[in-house]
């Protein structure tokens, strides 16, 4: 058989995508294989939403030089927010690449390779389906080497309709099309059944979700689905990313009191504390919008963790903008964020800014600095507070350290490695109560006290229940 690697930057939309495109290989009679050396055709799917993604995909293409020249008759492709947004100027800058597609061409994937095969001939594909006719691909975990994973993403809409002026996400995913309802929980009951016991609902903005026919565009759809996929059986924990403040709603924060998997945890972002920054950015909400937003959040759920994303230096921010971000950073307390300095990404409107109030290089990287000092501080106490509780984690698998250990999140999302004597290696997919015995930096540390729900079909019976230790 053909074996095929396939290398993912950026989103989780990049990474459901990249699934997808494994299904799609596994089913037209390729091998996926873990190691790039040993493929015979493989795809970088590209991240445009910063500069410094781009800049990895170039270096990760510019590797694969000698493979290329050590198999002459092997393929390269990149796929993508790049592919979609370079096109045939990709194929320029890259000579090693024969040929680049962008995310609506992913179902043409296997006739893609297959003309590239034959014809030896480099070409880019990259256009938009129309929305009327877009459909979306549905997940086919059975295709997959130990089927779905403990936690699954589920696409439920493609593309975004709000036109940030520094995204380039309209630009290289599209308008926004909803996939129907139905649909989703059709995946989801997929994936559950495969073995997910969790499951992320992915969309660039899932608050505008409008795939419930019966309610149209009225903004309650999301919640709706919520409630559908919460009543699937066997399902242990839902989630969702990424909302935009503009389209967040009391019923959304209200579902998290009122749904059994829908876990207290949500990424909000909020992108700058300063209104005047976000309307320059065309975020469409102030401030003070979005704190509410957050009290909604903490009324109904008040022990939720909260993450957002942090842009600094836009053009025009000023030392009071910033400042602004630095006391919603000390008022919300953020479990975690995500920062960056302002990206100039191509033909986005803050580009016009940029070139009028562009904010020094060092400043910038100044004010990055003291955002992500102020966050390691009120990371530090978030985490602090749960030392000494009991909480539920998830078991994914082994931690990463390779101590016989186990790792798993929270209901909050928090990385948990814990003790499990008897355990390691065989409950990925159950629910084990675990002691917190200490933080880290980012992470939590704890000891097993019982396994709370069995895990999927691959865990032995025999682990209902461990006993307390010692």
């Amino acid at each position: 058989m053909p074996r095929a690697f396939i290398q993912t930057f950026g989103c989780q939309m990049n990474a459901y995508d990249t699934d997808r495109m494994r299904e799609l290989l596994a089913d037209g009679g390729w091998e996926l294989v873990d190691d790039a050396q040993q493929a015979d055709f493989i795809i970088l799917n590209s991240c445009a939403i910063r500069e410094k993604a781009e800049q990895k995909l170039t270096s990760a293409a510019g590797r694969y030089k000698a493979w290329k020249k050590e198999r002459p008759d092997a393929l390269l492709a990149i796929s993508g927010c790049v592919a979609q947004q370079e096109g045939e100027n990709l194929l320029k800058r890259a000579p090693v690449v024969d040929f680049t597609f962008g995310p609506d061409q992913i179902p043409q994937l296997v006739s893609l390779v297959e003309r590239a095969r034959s014809s030896r001939q480099r070409f880019s594909v990259t256009d938009f389906t129309d929305v009327e006719s877009y459909s979306f691909l549905d997940a086919q975990p059975q295709k997959l080497p130990g089927g779905a994973p403990v936690t699954a993403l589920v696409t439920i809409q493609k593309g975004c309709d709000h036109h940030c002026a520094y995204c380039v996400v309209p630009a290289t995913r599209g308008p926004e099309v909803s996939r129907p309802v139905d649909e989703v929980v059709r995946e989801v009951v997929r994936l559950v059944e495969a073995g997910a016991r969790e499951v992320t609902l992915v969309g660039q903005n899932v608050n505008s979700y409008h795939g419930v026919p019966e309610l149209g565009r009225n903004g309650n759809g999301f919640v709706e689905l919520l409630r559908r996929v919460d009543a699937v059986p066997g399902l242990l924990r839902l989630r969702y990313t990424t909302s935009h403040p503009k389209d967040f709603t009391p019923a959304v924060a209200r579902a998290h009191a009122e749904l059994e998997t829908l876990q207290p945890y949500v990424h909000l972002p909020v992108q700058s504390g300063s209104s005047r920054t976000l309307r320059r950015m065309v975020r469409e909400y102030t401030r003070e919008q979005y704190l509410a937003q957050i009290d909604w959040l903490k009324a109904a759920c008040p022990d939720v963790s909260l993450s957002t994303d942090i842009i600094v230096g836009y053009p025009g921010e000023t030392a009071s903008d910033f400042e602004e971000t630095m006391s919603l950073l000390a008022l919300v307390e953020y479990d975690s964020i995500y920062s960056f300095e302002y990206s100039p990404r191509p033909d986005t409107p803050a580009l016009r800014l940029r070139l009028r109030d562009d904010v020094p290089v060092e400043e910038k990287l100044g004010r990055l600095q003291r955002v992500q000092a102020l966050q390691a501080e009120i990371t530090g106490r978030r985490l602090q507070r749960w030392v000494g509780r009991t909480t539920r984690v998830l078991v994914e698998g082994e931690a990463s350290r390779g101590d016989g250990r186990l790792c798993g999140r929270t209901p909050g999302n928090e990385m948990v490695n814990f003790d499990a004597p008897g355990l390691a290696g065989a409950v990925a997919g159950a629910l084990v109560d675990v002691e917190i015995t200490a933080r880290r930096a980012h992470t939590l540390d704890g000891r097993a006290i019982a396994v709370a729900v069995p895990g999927t079909q691959r865990t032995p019976s025999r682990f209902r229940r461990l006993p307390v230790l010692a």
